[in-house]
């Protein structure tokens, strides 16, 4: 029996720690978390970006799939972070004549919020004793992770921890994000949008897409112009800082 259950379990470490595998257990658990997200009436604490990592950290925890190979045939899906970014891109060229517009109120929107994001977040982490590498790795919390990653290995922080700060950031600002600015009477689409795009990147991005258009086309531009706002920002704040 034992022998049988051996053979049976080295089987199934086989077939599971392969690259067709582990892209299909990405897949199907972004499969069920959308239809779960649906099926709860499309509410935040049930976001796809959160319950799909719930499900994939799950099956890492209760099977014999390998951390170290899903992270090296995952590679894939990194790949595809770069021109799903930019294809936010189109949407955003559609409001152009409106971003003219709105050139002066966005931009200081952009340099006041951006600034407060990365600096209250390396300033909680100075002050509860954050060593230097993990406060270098919060620094990067306020893009999307494609950047953040790059910048993550540029300062010599601790990569799993920036990719994790990147998608709480995401994950929580998509969710409290809306009802924040609703508490404190802004309501406009665009407002909003720009908010969630600097403070909460992609997940933002998303969940602001699904809320309305134009409020996600806003958000989209947060997100590319903190993009490009913080590989500046960045290590002035770190000269500053550490």
């Amino acid at each position: 029996m034992d022998e049988v259950i051996n053979f049976s379990y080295g089987l199934l470490q086989r077939q599971i720690n392969n690259p067709v595998a582990i892209l299909l257990i990405n897949l199907g658990a972004y499969l069920l978390a959308e239809k779960l997200f649906v099926r709860m009436g499309r509410k935040g604490w049930f976001h796809p970006l959160f319950t799909t990592s719930l499900m994939v950290f799950l099956v890492i925890r209760f099977s014999p799939l390998e951390p170290d190979m899903y992270t090296k045939h995952s590679e894939l899906l990194k790949m595809l972070l770069a021109p799903f970014t930019v294809s936010l891109a189109v949407p955003l060229s559609r409001q152009l004549h409106m971003l003219r517009q709105l050139a002066g109120p966005l931009m200081c929107s952009l340099l006041i919020g951006g600034f407060l994001a990365v600096f209250i977040g390396m300033g909680m982490a100075l002050a509860t004793g954050g060593s230097r590498d993990v406060v270098l790795s919060i620094a990067t919390k306020a893009v999307t992770t494609a950047v953040a990653l790059v910048m993550g290995e540029q300062y010599g922080a601790i990569i799993p921890l920036v990719a994790a700060v990147v998608i709480i950031s995401g994950v929580y600002g998509s969710l409290v994000g809306p009802a924040l600015c609703r508490m404190f009477g802004v309501t406009d689409p665009r407002a909003i949008g720009f908010a969630m795009g600097v403070n909460a990147h992609a997940g933002g991005t998303a969940r602001a897409f699904e809320l309305d258009v134009t409020m996600g086309v806003y958000s989209s531009l947060g997100m590319c112009l903190c993009a490009i706002y913080m590989p500046l920002l960045v290590p002035w704040l770190i000269s500053l800082l550490l």
